[in-house]
């Protein structure tokens, strides 16, 4: 996309800055981001993402949207009940910017096919609820050396790094042993938890674009019952296979 008359009145806030100005603003535009998971996490960052003026965004959620999504997903409203997530969520953040370039992928991804779509975006943003997938998607955005941002809630809590493939640890790294998940099961969360985790999420991967220091060094992590933001400090395992 162009940075025409509009986008610059649009984006003059971002123009300010020296961090982006006129080149990182079309850098923004140029960007392409897979967003996996549109609902708690993915509905805050595909907001933040369009309105900052990502040129393109994909979109992958095979979930449709649930009432018991509706204190925390504010893509979404009552009328979007039972509709697919993703197709929903593309429908609401063209009414954000009507240029938006959007691909729709109303399916929960496997390794197969996170091998087949991968690869087109320059990052992808983690904003499911489940480690199973979220081990895919680190396994193979390290093999294809795409930066993946990983972020996860539940209840006032929240976790969040971004891993840089060969530059940082990865979700391996932090659980070397995997994760065994039983039956998925519902967990509590009050609505603005994945807010501000999917906020962090959105500005991790604008800084990632506009070549900016990113959090690949540490696990961030988040407790709002404390209202306490702090870093642990973590190394990427020489035995991992990130590190080569």
């Amino acid at each position: 996309m162009i940075l025409d008359k509009d986008y610059k009145e649009i984006y003059s806030r971002q123009l300010m800055m020296k961090e982006i100005g006129i080149t990182g603003q079309q850098r923004l535009l140029d960007a392409s981001v897979l967003v996996v998971g549109c609902g708690g996490l993915g509905a805050p960052v595909l907001q933040y993402l369009t309105a900052m003026g990502i040129g393109h965004l994909g979109l992958c959620d095979g979930d449709s949207v649930a009432l018991s999504n509706l204190n925390r997903q504010l893509l979404f409203g009552m009328d979007d009940v039972s509709k697919p997530k993703a197709k929903t969520a593309k429908k609401r953040l063209l009414t954000l910017n009507p240029k938006l370039r959007t691909t729709v992928y109303s399916e929960f991804l496997d390794k197969e096919r996170s091998r087949e779509i991968i690869p087109a975006y320059d990052i992808v943003v983690d904003c499911l609820d489940n480690f199973t997938t979220r081990f895919i998607l680190n396994d193979v955005c390290v093999d294809y050396n795409k930066p993946l941002v990983h972020a996860g809630i539940g209840e006032f809590y929240g976790q969040l790094m971004t891993i840089t493939p060969g530059k940082g640890p990865c979700l391996r790294c932090l659980f070397p042993g995997g994760i065994e998940e039983k039956e998925k099961k519902p967990f509590g969360v009050i609505g603005p938890t994945p807010g501000v985790l999917g906020t962090l999420q959105a500005l991790e991967a604008a800084k990632y674009i506009l070549g900016l220091p990113v959090s690949n060094d540490g696990l961030i992590t988040y407790d709002g019952l404390n209202m306490t933001l702090e870093k642990v400090p973590l190394s990427a395992n020489p035995k991992c296979f990130c590190s080569g």
